[in-house]
């Protein structure tokens, strides 16, 4: 009698449990819009995505998994990836500067933003799949593309292309995959234990200058808006893949030019452990389609803070 007794009352307080999850929930998915004082970058937000169109893929395949896409601008298809914890948003900045030369196609990747989650297991693999199939569901894939990818989104970029997508050239900004951390750990807070807007706004900017924005002028409205409406809707734990090194086989194996940038501040790369391995395993081959470049007064999010930069290196190696 005590075992359904207790059952009855479980069930008795499941509404209300159900009820107190829900609200923390939806507090959850606000405090970043409304009430951490964004403002001025949630309408810089907005008004970018008025600009493009959004769109929706089906689930396709085996990760059956609805991805978001947000196009813009005329010209070459361009394929653009987000980093972990991130969205079509980690590209804002450079989206006016690459419109007028590029149709860009932006994806919140599965498990990130405004996509759906995939019912394989959660590996870039099948994450690359994933896309792969949305491109060919969109016609993208009916002619070769351009294809770039920051952070995590490079090493599923990277897979891609191992994948055999028709990739005409492989851009990586800041990309993970490769291996190099240095061994100084980064120093993050866990924006999750916040207990107040104060506290998660603090949070979010002490680890966009630990990670991502070496200059605290970059660290503004923006970047923070950009910051906490991606890091509210994550669902994917991109760091184990991020840190592993599968991206360095498939650069050595490329047979499409790979243009590479990452930023000496970039608490992500040892520039000296990347220059080595390059100057070894792609100059040292007389390999004339590959390129690296290591920009000074540049951290992790290069398109944030570099953005007519980075834009002049797209268009130079078009």
């Amino acid at each position: 009698m005590r075992h359904f007794a207790s059952i009855r009352a479980v069930g008795l307080a499941w509404p209300l449990l159900a009820t107190l999850a829900q609200c923390a929930t939806i507090a959850r998915k606000m405090m970043p819009a409304t009430l951490l004082g964004l403002d001025e970058g949630l309408e810089i937000i907005e008004n970018m995505r008025a600009r493009g169109e959004s769109i929706h893929t089906p689930g396709l395949g085996e990760a059956h998994c609805p991805i978001h896409w947000m196009r813009f601008g005329e010209g070459p298809d361009c394929v653009l990836l987000h980093g972990g914890h991130g969205s079509w948003m980690h590209w804002l900045n450079l989206i006016p500067l690459l419109s007028g030369h590029y149709r860009l196609w932006i994806p919140d990747l599965p498990g990130f933003g405004a996509s759906g989650d995939m019912l394989t297991p959660a590996e870039t693999g099948f994450m690359a799949q994933a896309l792969i199939l949305a491109l060919d569901h969109l016609g993208v894939s009916e002619r070769s593309f351009t294809l770039g990818g920051f952070s995590f989104g490079g090493l599923v970029a990277g897979q891609m292309l191992a994948q055999g997508a028709p990739v005409q050239s492989l851009r990586l900004v800041g990309s993970a995959g490769m291996g190099m951390r240095p061994e100084k750990a980064i120093d993050m807070l866990l924006w999750q234990r916040a207990r107040s807007p104060e506290d998660l706004l603090e949070a979010y900017r002490h680890n966009l200058k630990a990670l991502m924005l070496h200059r605290d002028e970059d660290i503004n409205a923006l970047a923070l808006a950009i910051h906490a409406e991606s890091c509210r809707q994550t669902r994917w734990r991109s760091r184990e893949a991020s840190h592993q090194a599968g991206l360095r086989d498939i650069i050595r194996q490329a047979r499409v030019p790979v243009h590479a940038v990452w930023g000496l501040q970039d608490p992500t790369m040892d520039p000296k452990r990347l220059t080595t391995w390059w100057d070894e395993s792609i100059s040292a081959k007389g390999e004339t389609r590959q390129s690296l470049s290591l920009w000074d007064d540049c951290g992790h999010w290069i398109m944030h803070q570099s953005a007519d930069k980075l834009a002049s290196w797209f268009k130079e190696h078009a």
